[in-house]
């Protein structure tokens, strides 16, 4: 799928994860709120520090230090069992995100409008569940991660500016910065990180098709051709990967730049402060810890921000699943038809026209073009809606029907599907309820008693 003419952006972004992680929201902002409680005791050891050596500096009492360290003690206590509840609650977004996912996929491929995927080639669609997990790992990553650097950063960048306008200037600097290098490689990372999924599922389907055909591909000449579009879909993926990573990298390196430079110019400017009288050391030390804290949360912000565009890639992948079109819903809960008799009346789709009526337990042989067959299987399933015309069961317009409890009650013989699941799960599909005796018996009924006796495993026979 080819992204280059779509506009990518975080507008784009914040749809896509507002539509796939959305709903587990409370979980997320719960464990915010513990990440701001954990960011803002983490001072609590740099705050510590900068009395005791006041302490100590003027009244040189043991007392005040076992004070100090204790309740140092019982607050990074606190702060450990405020990180095991945010690490808990993460777990339980996972479980519950990956129910919500694999239900909300199963409704939409139950329900869509067209029931063989297969038929548009779009059967791939469904590897999309493996983007799933990306989203379970990279969101708790973000959350307890990211979300505490950004966090810590904040808090810690508004106490250091109180120490001295010094503080206040640097600090602001520091911050348009890391905006800037942000804003600049963002949009094109977000954009190549999602060119790079599309790549990824591409070879993935490739490869499904080899599996799936793998004996058309035992002769040279078709050998070669498969070796070939593996060669392709290979190169296509690594372009797209070097796109990324040339943004990804780009970025990455500016913060560890920025990291490095922070760090140096902080020593000496605090220290020309300290020669100048107008700071303390003690001051200095907390600011040093404080911001050395802030300067190593920045230096890790590349790999974050990379977990995020991995994050983003996987929730558009997702949101193709989520908007595979529905069926319309059932008009009348309960309604069945009267009988079995069938009318078409100027029915058109697809260039075919469609003009006959059918009496209950009538039988008839009808010749028509190639594909008119199937078009009428679909219109009176349900699976397709006539650009016009009128269909009637049982002497009522078909839209009007529960479309499910009208296919329980309807069978149309037009193609098989088998699903994956034994020969006994396939009948009792049939038949709610029936015994080995009743379907041995409809077995026989068709011819296929012996051959379902010489299986290995008999009814237990696994269908594919």
């Amino acid at each position: 799928m080819d992204v280059a003419g779509k506009r990518i952006g975080w507008r784009e972004a914040a749809g896509w994860l507002a539509e796939i992680v959305g709903p587990d929201m409370p979980y997320l902002r719960l464990a915010m709120v513990y990440g701001l409680a954990i960011s803002l005791l983490s001072l609590a050891t740099p705050i510590s520090v900068q009395l005791l050596i006041n302490s100590v500096a003027n009244t040189a009492l043991p007392a005040p230090l076992w004070t100090l360290a204790g309740l140092l003690l019982l607050l990074l206590l606190f702060v450990a069992g405020l990180s095991a509840l945010r690490f808990w609650i993460m777990a339980l977004f996972e479980r519950r995100f990956f129910a919500r996912v694999v239900a909300e996929i199963t409704q939409r491929a139950v329900h869509a409008q067209n029931p063989f995927f297969a038929d548009q080639n779009r059967g791939d669609l469904f590897n999309r569940y493996f983007d799933l997990v990306v989203v379970q790992k990279a969101i708790p990553s973000l959350v307890i991660g990211g979300f505490t650097i950004l966090l810590q950063s904040a808090v810690g960048l508004v106490i250091t500016s109180f120490y001295h306008p010094f503080f206040l200037a640097f600090n602001a600097l520091l911050i348009l910065l890391v905006l800037a290098i942000w804003l600049l490689w963002s949009r094109g990372s977000i954009r190549s990180a999602v060119a790079l999924s599309h790549a990824k599922h591409d070879a993935a389907r490739w490869l499904e098709s080899v599996g799936g055909s793998n004996g058309f591909y035992k002769s040279s000449r078709h050998l070669d051709f498969a070796m070939d579009r593996s060669e392709a879909v290979t190169a296509t993926y690594i372009d797209r990967h070097r796109r990324y990573f040339r943004y990804s990298f780009a970025q990455t390196v500016a913060f560890l730049l920025l990291y490095a430079f922070a760090s140096a110019a902080l020593l000496a400017l605090g220290g020309n402060l300290i020669l100048r009288g107008e700071l303390s050391i003690g001051q200095l030390v907390a600011a040093e810890l404080i911001l050395s804290g802030v300067f190593y949360g920045i230096s890790q912000l590349g790999w974050y921000l990379d977990t995020l565009y991995d994050l983003v890639a996987s929730a558009e992948e997702l949101s193709l699943v989520f908007a595979i079109p529905q069926e319309q819903a059932v008009a009348a809960a309960g309604q069945a038809p009267a009988d079995g008799a069938v009318r078409l009346e100027g029915v058109a789709i697809e260039d075919a026209r469609l003009d006959f009526a059918v009496a209950a337990g009538e039988q008839l042989v009808t010749l028509a073009d190639g594909g008119a067959e199937r078009l009428l299987a679909m219109v009176l399933k349900r699976h397709s809606v006539p650009e016009r015309g009128l269909v009637t069961v049982g002497g009522t317009d078909l839209a009007t029907f529960d479309m499910y409890l009208l296919r329980s009650e309807i069978m149309v013989l037009d193609r098989p599907t088998i699903v994956e699941v034994t020969i006994r799960e396939y009948l009792a599909l049939g038949a709610a309820g029936a015994m080995s005796g009743g379907m041995l018996d409809a077995l026989n009924a068709v011819g296929l008693r012996e051959r379902i006796a010489r299986l290995p495993h008999g009814l237990d026979t696994q269908l594919a």
